[in-house]
């Protein structure tokens, strides 16, 4: 039976019931001592990088550009749609981000380019955000999509803003890994695993058994008809065009010698069971 993102969520015990982005406003500024006041916050860890308001289903993402040097040189950027976030060297906060939907959480970006950007080192709010992926560790590196920002929000930004938005391209990291992310639809990821679950369609591997609430509701999504292939804009329908894989299976299928069907691979999946 799948596991649903709802089950997860259930499993974990972690219901919250209230989201600060109902009392936000996109594009506004907003400093620390500004929030603290309004959500009555009195936790310390307010002033790090990564927090949760007690009670309540959201967790807060404070990212400065360019650090003083008092401060660990993380990399971060924000390029209009797509956030390049460095998680925590410890990594003790990375599953918050990681889980965040399976733990019913929003993810709200606070950002600024550097710290006297804004007056009382204010930060821009730039709404609810949803992790897509992260590759390396200590820290790991977070690509995250914006739900909320549109071409009308973004337009918001003055020219300078959107001038030193523009990402930097660091240690060999490619433009068209970041461009092709930026194609996909989050939120038709969402979709499919509410649909589909979270166990790879094709051998059955479940991040969360394995794992425990740390895998809970992680899976790749595949497209049965690459995007690749698209030409365009194309309408996705979460149901009959997408499917959970784990990591493995995905990349088995996407070999370049032969991109393989769900059908075909499942059959050399059975096939090795049987000599074995």
């Amino acid at each position: 039976m799948n596991i649903s993102l709802i089950d997860n969520f259930e499993s974990c015990g972690r219901g919250k019931i209230m989201q600060t982005s109902n009392n936000l406003e996109l594009a506004k500024t907003y400093s620390r001592k500004e929030l603290q006041r309004q959500f009555e916050i009195n936790d310390a860890t307010l002033f790090t990088g990564i927090f949760q308001p007690k009670g309540h289903s959201s967790i807060w993402l404070f990212v400065t550009k360019h650090k003083t040097p008092d401060r660990i040189d993380y990399y971060d950027d924000f390029d209009g749609q797509v956030l390049l976030f460095e998680g925590q060297r410890t990594g003790k906060t990375d599953g918050k981000i990681i889980n965040h939907i399976a733990d019913g959480n929003e993810l709200l970006v606070f950002y600024r380019r550097k710290k006297d950007e804004h007056t009382g080192y204010a930060f821009k709010y730039l709404g609810r955000f949803e992790y897509v992926s992260h590759i390396g560790n200590g820290p790991k590196h977070f690509l995250l999509q914006a739900l909320d920002l549109t071409r009308s929000d973004d337009d918001r930004l003055t020219e300078t803003e959107r001038q030193m938005s523009i990402i930097d391209l660091i240690e060999g990291k490619e433009r068209s890994r970041v461009q092709t992310y930026i194609e996909r639809n989050p939120r038709l990821r969402a979709e499919a695993l509410r649909l589909h679950g979270t166990r790879c369609t094709a051998c059955g591997f479940d991040f969360g058994e394995k794992y425990g609430c740390l895998g809970e509701g992680y899976v790749e999504v595949h497209h049965l008809f690459p995007i690749s292939e698209y030409g365009g804009e194309r309408k996705v329908n979460p149901t009959t065009d997408l499917v959970p894989l784990c990591s493995n299976c995905h990349r088995i299928i996407h070999r370049p010698e032969k991109v393989l069907s769900i059908e075909e691979l499942k059959r050399i999946i059975a096939g090795k069971e049987r000599r074995d």
